[in-house]
């Protein structure tokens, strides 16, 4: 009876492969422990064929199919007809699954697996629980030196024990070897089991032997995700198509939907190709692109270490304006359409006045605020730039046009003082943009492969698609500690974050952003977290509500700030308590004011022939509405609010950054910063992107290898799904 158990145990397939209840944990979970199934995602699928002397009729007789799609997998062995389904579910340590196998007898059995430790993992199965008491088996595995080498043994409960030992390695990329004995009371009855097989990206082939009886087969599998690869590609040219606007995070639904990816996707494609020994050049196809400056600085920052391991990029874009200039003068060759053109007028910041408007309207503006500098309620108060308002629109300014000029001079190889002067023309059509050195050649998108295979002789070019599937390689065991990336993006609001239907902006709601703060702070396995910004501010007392959630967390544990464009006003009141704030030189951020204000109806409804009358209960009852201005006591009292906002305010700069409140109160006034000038005055620790933000949050929290959790994510839904892929992009990408 043992020894039939062992072989109906080594027999699960057709052929036998070298499987682990404690360390399958792909599509061949169906067959081993169909718990595993819960840890991998994506679709898989394979054909195992043994090879024995059948007539051709009767060719699939021989073979099993087998096929996932993410937790769910089934089997299928056509003669005899035996037939199985499975579902695994789980995450972090622990997963259970259940299957249902079907051939003479129809038979339930139930699984679970362990892995509390990154080397230890623990499974068990107990099979037939539809036919008596079943059987039970237990297995364990355990990676002693790192995750290419698995070593496991298991066995069923019975009585004597019969256990089985084995292993698998891959000792090099894409080559994995399984051995499995089963032993017995009898050295010479020992059998085995091995197993062969190759990875070929999202394919693979492979074979495996049973000693005693003598079975051979082979398999082939597909899938989704791709794996290590054996035989990779050499001399790669990806082709990356920028053509999309960049931004932190996708909006939601709304009727003015439109292309977006994600800037961690695109610095992830980036920085995965420098560290690839087979990629050697970028293609970057340039169309209607659109991001903040700071984003565009970030990702040049990324091409140039690219560049900088003795890799080439090429540019093609048959149009060129500041910003898409800006990421071509980083390449090797820029080539454009012969009707192209080339636009660098320069750059230029303005604002509308709306001072006329309203007095035709016969509306009025009634308002306050702290700052000399915090400009928003003048569009309703003057007619022109102030003096104070133009100085900081003026200086602001310099940052990105002078990372312009000295970015583009650099990759051109032209003095600054001669960017500019190509800056002072401005536009230039194809022709005249060779002849002043813009850009290197004219071509038509046909032309392309042959000025590549001249340019860049011996790479093969690869789309981005063909190229980005992520190498899953081997899942680690256990739950990691974490890093929780915390996205504050759009104007600061209280209630839920969401997107307007009709627009497309997207609001941070303070009570969406306090959970999600809070769930980083209370979760023990997040050791740290990279609060990510791209905010105007908003509403002062939703954005204190995510402040006081934030200053809560760092209590706790490293709380760091990474500004993207921009991250002023409230945006920077979220920030300012931080372990260490990190801004892009361009990033726009400080503005540390107040403002409050209303619109009185009263003239325009006049004008309308309408009256409204009011009655009311308590001398200011009808103050803030839109009745009718504020008296000089309402207005004092209102003032009054607002510079105690503001003291609150330069109070929580200053002790937050370590400053003094003078000092803050100085460079305060509702004052627009570079991120360059921020880092000058102490309002910012660090000049770096979101990735360095990473690193530093991963330094302090003294994490070499961890996991990240990204929040806030949709509640339920079609928008739980979004997040779930969503994190698990975002994981992959850090990692």
């Amino acid at each position: 009876m043992i020894t039939g158990l062992t072989l109906i145990l080594a027999l699960a397939a057709t052929p036998p492969m070298p499987l682990s209840l404690a360390g399958t944990d792909d599509a061949l979970a169906v067959l081993a422990n169909p718990a595993g199934l819960g840890v991998r995602p994506g679709a898989e699928f394979f054909a195992i064929y043994n090879f024995r002397h059948v007539l051709w009729p009767e060719f699939f007789s021989n073979t099993t199919f087998l096929a996932k799609a993410g937790p769910l997998a089934a089997y299928w062995e056509p003669r005899p007809s035996h037939y199985g389904v499975a579902l695994g579910a789980g995450s972090g340590a622990f997963y259970s699954g259940i299957r249902f196998r079907r051939d003479s007898l129809s038979r339930w059995d139930v699984a679970v697996l362990a892995r509390p430790l990154k080397q230890l993992s623990v499974g068990a199965t107990w099979d037939e629980l539809n036919c008596g008491w079943g059987r039970l088996a237990l297995g364990a595995a355990v990676r002693p030196v790192g995750n290419r080498l698995t070593l496991f043994g298991e066995t069923y409960l019975v009585t004597p024990l019969r256990p089985m030992v084995g292993l698998e390695a891959e000792p090099v990329d894409g080559l994995k070897l399984g051995l499995k004995a089963f032993l017995t009371e009898h050295p010479e009855d020992v059998r085995f089991v091995a197993g062969l097989s190759f990875g070929l990206g999202r394919a693979g082939v492979g074979a495996s032997a049973l000693g005693e009886p003598r079975v051979v087969g082979a398999f082939l599998r597909g899938g989704s995700v791709a794996r290590r690869t054996f035989a990779p590609a050499r001399g790669l040219c990806v082709e990356i198509e920028l053509n999309e606007e960049i931004l932190d995070r996708k909006p939601g639904l709304s009727l003015s939907s439109r292309s977006v990816r994600t800037s961690w996707e695109l610095l992830d494609l980036v920085s995965r190709a420098e560290r690839d020994g087979n990629v050697r050049a970028l293609l970057l196809s340039i169309g209607g692109m659109s991001a903040s400056f700071a984003q565009l600085q970030e990702l040049r920052q990324a091409l140039a270490r690219f560049r900088a391991q003795g890799k080439k990029i090429v540019v093609y874009a048959p149009s060129l304006g500041m910003g898409s200039y800006y990421i071509a003068s980083v390449a090797d060759r820029v080539w454009t359409h012969p009707l192209g053109d080339v636009t660098v007028p320069g750059m230029s910041m303005g604002t509308i006045f709306l001072k006329g408007t309203l007095e035709k309207l016969g509306l009025q503006f009634d308002g306050t605020r702290h700052g000399k500098y915090k400009s928003a309620i003048e569009t309703f108060t003057e007619d022109s730039l102030t003096p104070a308002n133009r100085e900081q629109l003026e200086a602001y300014l310099d940052a990105p046009y002078g990372e312009f000029l000295e970015a583009a001079a650099q990759g051109r190889r032209v003095g600054r003082d001669s960017m500019e002067a190509l800056v002072n023309i401005g536009s230039f059509n194809a022709e005249e943009a060779m002849r002043a050195g813009l850009v290197d050649g004219v071509c038509y998108h046909d032309e392309l492969d042959s000025l590549l295979k001249r340019e860049l002789k011996g790479i093969n070019r690869v789309s981005e698609k063909k190229y980005r599937p992520e190498v899953a390689g081997y899942e680690e065991w256990g739950r990691k500690p974490a890093i929780a990336i915390v996205y504050a993006t759009g104007s600061i609001a209280t209630g839920e974050s969401r997107t307007d239907f009709l627009t497309g902006s997207v609001t941070m709601g303070a009570q969406t952003m306090v959970k999600a703060i809070r769930q980083a702070r209370k979760d023990s396995r997040v050791k740290a977290v990279v609060l990510r910004i791209d905010s105007p501010g908003g509403d002062g007392f939703a954005s204190d509500m995510i402040w006081r959630e934030l200053e809560l967390c760092r209590q706790k544990k490293p709380v760091v700030a990474s500004m993207a464009g921009v991250a002023g006003s409230g945006g920077y009141y979220i920030a300012c308590n931080a372990t260490r704030v990190f801004a892009l030189p361009t990033t726009l951020t400080g503005s540390i004011g107040v403002f409050n204000f209303k619109l009185v109806t009263e003239g325009l409804f006049n004008k309308l022939g309408a009256r409204r009358q009011v009655v009311k209960r308590g001398e200011h009852a009808d103050a803030m509405s839109d009745l009718r201005t504020m008296t000089p006591e309402e207005d004092s009292m209102m003032q009054a609010q607002v510079d105690y906002f503001y003291r609150q305010f330069v109070q929580k700069v200053a002790e937050g950054r370590k400053l003094t409140f003078e000092h803050v109160d100085s460079v305060g006034q509702g004052r627009i910063w570079s991120g360059l000038d921020a880092k000058r005055i102490g309002i910012v620790d660090s000049l770096g992107g979101f990735f360095d933000a990473v690193e530093y949050a991963k330094q302090v929290a003294k994490l070499k290898d961890c996991d990240y959790v990204v929040l806030p994510a949709p509640k339920t839904g079609f928008g739980s799904i979004v997040s779930d892929f969503a994190q698990e992009q975002v994981r992959k990408v850090l990692q």
